[in-house]
C-alpha cells in the first residue's frame, strides 16, 4: 500500500512540475520580472523569447542581449538532453556558429572553451541550414569525432561556469534590452 501511495505521490509531483513549467512558459512578459526564483525566471524568459522569435526562426526579432541569452539557454538544454551531437543535429544548431560568442557575452568563458572544442571537432564552422548541417555531420561523424564530442559532453556536465547565475546576472545587467 505504501508503494502505491509513493507512486501516486510521485505522479502528482511530476504533474505539478509539468503544470508549473507550462505556467512559467506562458507567463506574461511584465510578470516575468516579478519571479524571484532564478531558475523559474530563466525558464519564463526563455519561453517568452521562444515565442517572440518563433523558436529561433526569426532571430532578427531579438536584441543582442536577448539573442545571447536565448542561444546559451538553448545550448544548455540540448546538451543536457542529448549531448553536443544532439545540439548540432537539432534546430538549435542553426546558430552554432554564433553560440561561442554568446557564451563569452555572458562571461561563461570556460564553457565557451569546451564549446569551441566541440565545434572544432566538426571543422569549426557548420552550415546554418539544418538539412545541409545534417548531411555534413553524417559525413564527418567518425568514432574519433564522437569521442571528442563525448569528452566535451562530460566537461560541460561538470558546469565549470554557473550558467544559471551568469545568465541571470547578464539579464539584469542588460534589462533594457529585454523587451516585448
Amino acid at each position: 500500500m505504501f508503494k502505491l501511495f509513493d507512486k501516486l505521490k510521485q505522479r502528482k509531483q511530476i504533474k505539478e512540475s509539468v503544470n508549473d513549467f507550462d505556467a512559467l512558459w506562458d507567463t506574461d512578459f511584465d510578470d516575468i520580472w516579478n519571479i524571484e526564483n532564478k531558475n523559474s525566471f530563466l525558464i519564463a524568459l526563455n519561453g517568452w523569447l521562444c515565442k517572440k522569435s518563433n523558436y529561433g526562426e526569426y532571430m532578427g526579432k531579438l536584441s543582442d542581449a536577448e539573442k545571447a541569452f536565448y542561444l546559451v539557454f538553448q545550448l544548455e538544454g540540448e546538451v543536457n538532453n542529448g549531448g553536443f551531437s544532439q545540439y548540432f543535429y537539432n534546430s538549435s544548431g542553426n546558430s552554432a556558429n554564433e553560440t561561442a560568442n554568446a557564451l563569452c557575452e555572458i562571461s561563461a568563458d570556460k564553457t565557451a572553451k569546451i564549446y569551441k572544442k566541440a565545434l572544432a571537432a566538426l571543422g569549426s564552422v557548420v552550415p546554418k541550414n539544418r538539412d545541409e548541417r545534417e548531411t555534413m555531420l553524417e559525413g564527418i561523424i567518425t568514432d574519433e569525432v564522437s569521442e571528442v564530442l563525448s569528452k566535451c559532453d562530460t566537461e560541460f556536465y561538470e558546469y565549470p561556469d554557473n550558467l544559471e547565475d551568469l545568465n541571470y546576472q547578464f539579464i539584469l545587467k542588460n534589462k533594457a534590452q529585454f523587451t516585448r
